[in-house]
C-alpha cells in the first residue's frame, strides 16, 4: 500500500500553550475532547483535503502514548509521529509482520467529543517502542467524519499535509527500509543546510533526512529516527500574507519555507 498522511500529532506539555503557538501563527484549532485510555487531550486543524494536525498534550502524568515527547516538551516538542488510515488495520499489520517488522496492536480506542459522542477506531504502530520512523495505523469504527470534522478552511492557501520530514542518522539504511516496507521507487536526493542529505521518493509523502548538526541533529539524538518536520501543500505567495514564513529554501525544485514561532516544526511546500 502508498502510505498517504491521515494526520500527524504534535506534542506539549501543554494544549493552551500550543494552541496560542499556532493561532498566533496564523492558524485556528479547534479542541476536539479527551483520550481517555491514554490520558490525553487534543485540538485540530483540519486542512481542506481532509489531513489533519494534531496538537496534543498529557490530562495526567503518566500518559500511555509519546511520553518521552511530552516530558521533553518545554512546552513543545515538535511531530511525535505520522499516521496512515487503512481500510483494516488487522490487514496491515499482517503484511507488514510478513516483512519481519514488529507490530504493537491493533488495539480499539477512542475519543470523547466536547459534544458528548464517542469516536472509536483501531490502532497499530510499526517498529520497536522506541522506533519513531514508521507510521502508525488507524481504521475508523465509527464514521470518519465523527474523528474529522469537515475544514473550514476552504480557500485558504493551505489545501493538505504535503510532506513529513523524517531525520534519522542512517539515511541510507533508512532509504532501504521503505523501499523494502513499500516498494517506493529510488528516490531523488537533495541537500539542505539545516537537514543535512535528503532523499525524496517520486510521488510519495515521505521525505527522510540525515541532520549533521543543529537542532535536527540534537533532535535524533535525543529521540532517535523520529518526524522533524511536516510541510503543507501551499500557495507560498499567498500564505505569506496569513503564516509568518522564513526566507525559505529550495528542495527537489520546489520552493519550502518554514513557519516562524514553530522552530521548524512546520513549513509549507509549493504546489
Amino acid at each position: 500500500m502508498r502510505p498517504v498522511i491521515d494526520h500527524v500529532p504534535f506534542a506539549a506539555s501543554s494544549l493552551d500553550a500550543l494552541v496560542e503557538r499556532f493561532e498566533t501563527a496564523g492558524f485556528d484549532p479547534e479542541y476536539g475532547g479527551e483520550h481517555p485510555d491514554s490520558g490525553t487531550e487534543m485540538a485540530a486543524i483540519v486542512l481542506p483535503d481532509g489531513s489533519y494536525l494534531e496538537l496534543v498534550a498529557p490530562t495526567r502524568e503518566d500518559p500511555g502514548r509519546w511520553p518521552s515527547f511530552f516530558a521533553s516538551a518545554d512546552p513543545v516538542a515538535g511531530p511525535t509521529a505520522w499516521c496512515v488510515e487503512t481500510g483494516s488495520v488487522h490487514s496491515e499489520c499482517q503484511r507488514v509482520i510478513d516483512h519481519d517488522v514488529e507490530v504493537h496492536g491493533p488495539i480499539r480506542t477512542c475519543r470523547e467529543r466536547p459534544d458528548g459522542g464517542l469516536v472509536e477506531w483501531d490502532r497499530a504502530t510499526l517498529g520497536a517502542s522506541d522506533d519513531h520512523l514508521l507510521p502508525f495505523l488507524v481504521s475508523d469504527r465509527t464514521p470518519r467524519e465523527y474523528r474529522v470534522p469537515d475544514s473550514d478552511l476552504y480557500g485558504a492557501p493551505v489545501s493538505g499535509i504535503s510532506m513529513v520530514v523524517l531525520a534519522t542518522d542512517d539515511l541510507d539504511a533508512a532509504v532501504e527500509r521503505f523501499s523494502r516496507l513499500y516498494r517506493f521507487p529510488t528516490p531523488e536526493r537533495d541537500y539542505d543546510d539545516d537537514c543535512g542529505e535528503l532523499a525524496c521518493f517520486p510521488g510519495q509523502d515521505v521525505v527522510l533526512c540525515e541532520p549533521t548538526d543543529g537542532w535536527m541533529r540534537d533532535r535524533v539524538e535525543r529521540f532517535g529516527a523520529c518526524p522533524a518536520s511536516v510541510l503543507l501543500t501551499a500557495d507560498i505567495d499567498q500564505a505569506r500574507h496569513q503564516h509568518p514564513l522564513d526566507g525559505g529554501r529550495e528542495w527537489f525544485g520546489r520552493r519550502v519555507r518554514f513557519v516562524e514561532g514553530l522552530n521548524g516544526y512546520l513549513g509549507v511546500v509549493s504546489r
